[in-house]
């Protein structure tokens, strides 16, 4: 819409309002009605910008003048005068019959007559239709501008800027499964709307509602294992108000699982002295498995194998395995039954007992054990004669006496090893001369 502005230097549009009585006559202290909103054009500009006021309808008879005040930061709660008390017919009519009325200054003049130099905030302008004058009124147009800054203003409300922030609980480092509680607070406390949780780009659920205080949550046990970015990104349920916001991310770290036992530590094999036996366990998500053995509780130095051969110093003791499954975020132990070692196999005789020495009478035979399987550590002696021990003769040497002569001499040997049952075996029998 172009129409000519009438432009009235400010002095004498003073001079004129004291001529008319105009500083004395008021609105008459009541409230009037509001008849409709005005425009206000341009629609943006600055401190120093010309402003022009254009109705949305005629004043209604009978007021024959208008006065413009406006009230905001800096100006007196009252208002101030900064149209004085003009004819209307003075003023060009709109299209729609509305009074277009230029103001015959800048805001930033207007602000220097106030006495003060920011200008901030919401300004409403008054166009009050009146007689020229008497304390009567009939009726009022109103309109409002922002100060975005000290120097610009727009003739529609500002977006409000909306802030939003991110928590989450317990703080992180969480092992996976965790349920996690997202905790969104959006600021102005009254601004409405929703909220996506996003995991990076990835939606974490759907929208959550903003309640009371500003607040919106989410609880979740499907963050996977690693470093997550969360953010939550508000958008306003009236955008022409407020205006969206995405808080900054929040590092976020989900650790794997400890090792969970699938099957606890059980010893397997022969339990016996001279067998290897195994510590058979199940982990899941262990990236590796340690061993220790122990013998009556106590943990043996030196045995972190998954296998043990059971020794001599075993027998008769009980023994159990410890195994640890570990991974990044920690441990879990199984530690298995005692079990008793019983005593190994009797030692198994390889090359039979001999004996060397002239077959005749004395002359001193000379035993050789032979050889044993494990090895024997120690050997016992039973010489006989036709099959039957000959009594006293139990050394490693033999002298056949005139009551051997003619008969078969043998001997049989006890292989002994700690731990072992022990190995027998008899030599080839031999006739004495």
């Amino acid at each position: 819409m172009q129409v000519k502005a009438v432009r009235r230097p400010l002095a004498a549009t003073l001079v004129t309002a004291l001529a008319a009585g105009a500083l004395v006559l008021g609105t008459g202290g009541a409230e009037a009605d509001v008849l409709g909103a005005m425009e206000v054009t341009p629609a943006t500009g600055t401190d120093t910008s010309g402003i022009s006021l254009t109705t949305s309808a005629p004043c209604p008879d009978p007021a024959t003048n208008l006065i413009v005040e406006v009230r905001g930061s800096g100006f007196p709660a009252d208002g101030q005068m900064v149209v004085g008390n003009a004819p209307i017919s003075t003023y060009a009519t709109a299209p729609n019959g509305g009074i277009v009325v230029p103001l015959s200054d800048t805001m930033r003049n207007y602000a220097g007559v106030a006495g003060f130099t920011t200008l901030q905030g919401r300004y409403d302008f008054t166009l009050t239709c009146r007689l020229a004058f008497g304390p009567a009124n009939y009726g009022q147009f109103t309109a409002p501008i922002w100060f975005t800054s000290d120097t610009t203003y727009q003739n529609t409300a500002p977006i409000t800027a909306t802030t939003t922030k991110i928590a989450a609980s317990p703080a992180g480092p969480v092992v996976q499964g965790t349920s996690v509680k997202l905790t969104a607070t959006v600021a102005p406390a009254a601004a409405t709307g929703t909220v996506r949780f996003l995991d990076g780009t990835t939606q974490l659920g759907g929208p959550v509602t903003v309640t009371g205080g500003g607040v919106a949550t989410l609880t979740t046990s499907a963050l996977a294992v690693g470093t997550h970015a969360l953010k939550a990104q508000f958008t306003p349920a009236d955008p022409a108000t407020y205006g969206g916001s995405t808080s900054t991310a929040l590092s976020y770290t989900v650790k794997i699982k400890p090792p969970a036992v699938v099957s606890a530590a059980k010893v397997t094999g022969t339990v016996r002295v001279g067998s290897t036996v195994t510590c058979a366990v199940s982990f899941s998500g262990a990236s590796s498995v340690t061993y220790s053995w122990l013998r009556d509780g106590v943990v043996l130095s030196g045995a972190t194998g998954r296998t043990r051969a059971l020794g001599a110093a075993d027998r008769a003791h009980k023994i159990a395995c410890r195994a640890k499954g570990t991974n990044s975020t920690g441990s879990t132990t199984s530690t298995s039954p005692s079990v008793t070692v019983a005593l190994g196999p009797a030692l198994k005789n390889g090359t039979k007992p001999s004996f060397t020495g002239t077959r005749k009478v004395g002359y001193r035979q000379t035993a050789k054990p032979g050889t044993w399987s494990p090895a024997a550590q120690s050997y016992s002696y039973v010489w006989k004669r036709d099959g039957r021990a000959i009594s006293g003769a139990t050394r490693s040497t033999y002298t056949p006496t005139r009551a051997d002569r003619g008969h078969l001499l043998s001997l049989t040997v006890t292989a002994k090893r700690a731990g072992f049952a022990n190995g027998t075996a008899t030599s080839a029998s031999v006739r004495i001369g």
